[in-house]
């Protein structure tokens, strides 16, 4: 047993988490990104759903990364080995373990929030074709808000990134950040606040409303759009447990993963205009898109981003793009 194993069990443990007991007593554990975040409440009312709708067969309770000392990039394994029943798996944080997951994220990929939300509800039938090197069974999707450049100093033209060192997460944003001159650092969500604080890095890449939610008002006074678009995530149940439950009960649990994406779709859409607003009120200043920052971030799309994603997730990942994204972003791939 390797020994990130044995440290996830151990804190598992500690947490009341492991191996479910026999169907008519279960107790499922799941595993969120953080609870000052709202979407957090996706998560928990899942659980709360699931106790309902099975009459109380099933009790759900869910944890946060940082309680469990985890960073997210983890996930699939642990899901995959069973510690946790459910998880909530972001794509960029996986796209070293399965590749073709990040082409709905790939940064400047829509032209707006609307056609980037169709996409992603298109994308769940591509993603699910992969969902056992996920770690289990994909019941729903949802979108976090947009992707902004938080920064301690303003970024008003594509030349003012360059130089910048820049928090990333994922390897499209690592490729967009060095094609457009910044210095990538990959670090936690966990680790952003104190990175910015010290000088670690000059910026961050993050949601709108999760920058607020943990304050980057106090180290970083600049809100910029990049042009990058929301990034998503994944409800995925354990294929240990989904093996437990009887046909009603993953047809049953069919239909909750549906209404959580569609909940799910909606808390990215609403949270992107509320972290913008409510950065503002802390006084941040929003430097919004102009022309020139889209030209080049679609640029680095076409010319790198796209690219290394096809080299990097195989001969499939063309017709996926080309069936499921192809109409929301406005390229078809030859």
């Amino acid at each position: 047993m390797t020994a990130w194993i044995v440290a996830v069990t151990l804190a598992a443990l500690a947490l009341g988490l492991g191996p479910a007991p026999a169907l008519a007593q279960q107790k499922w554990k799941g595993v969120a990104t953080g609870r000052p975040l709202p979407h957090f409440a996706l998560w928990t009312w899942f659980g709360e759903e699931v106790e309902r709708r099975t009459g109380g067969q099933i009790k759900a309770e869910v944890a946060s990364l940082p309680e469990l000392g985890l960073t997210g990039f983890e996930l699939v394994r642990v899901t995959r080995a069973g510690l946790v029943d459910f998880a909530d798996i972001i794509l960029g944080y996986v796209a070293g373990e399965v590749p073709i997951v990040e082409g709905v994220d790939l940064p400047a990929l829509y032209p707006s929030m609307d056609a980037s939300v169709r996409a992603h509800a298109a994308w769940l039938a591509a993603v699910r074709k992969y969902e056992d090197r996920l770690g289990g069974v994909v019941l729903g999707g949802y979108i976090w808000p947009g992707q902004y450049l938080v920064s301690r100093r303003p970024v008003r033209s594509p030349a003012d990134l360059k130089g910048l060192k820049v928090r990333v997460y994922g390897a499209a944003q690592t490729e967009m950040a060095k094609a457009l001159g910044m210095e990538p650092v990959a670090i936690t969500f966990a680790e952003v606040y104190t990175a910015l604080e010290r000088g670690t890095v000059d910026a961050a890449i993050t949601g709108s409303y999760p920058a607020f939610a943990i304050k980057l008002y106090e180290v970083a006074r600049y809100l910029v759009d990049i042009n990058h678009g929301p990034n998503s995530g994944v409800l995925v149940l354990s294929r240990r447990t989904w093996d437990r439950l009887t046909p009603e009960q993953q047809a049953m649990l069919r239909r909750l993963g549906d209404e959580f994406s569609e909940r799910g779709w909606e808390m990215g859409r609403r949270t992107d205009r509320e972290g913008i607003d409510r950065n503002r009120e802390k006084g941040v200043e929003f430097i919004p898109l102009t022309p020139e920052m889209a030209a080049a971030t679609r640029d680095v799309l076409t010319r790198v981003v796209l690219p290394s994603w096809l080299k990097r997730s195989g001969p499939e990942a063309r017709a996926l793009f080309n069936q499921y994204l192809a109409p929301y972003s406005g390229l078809t791939l030859p």
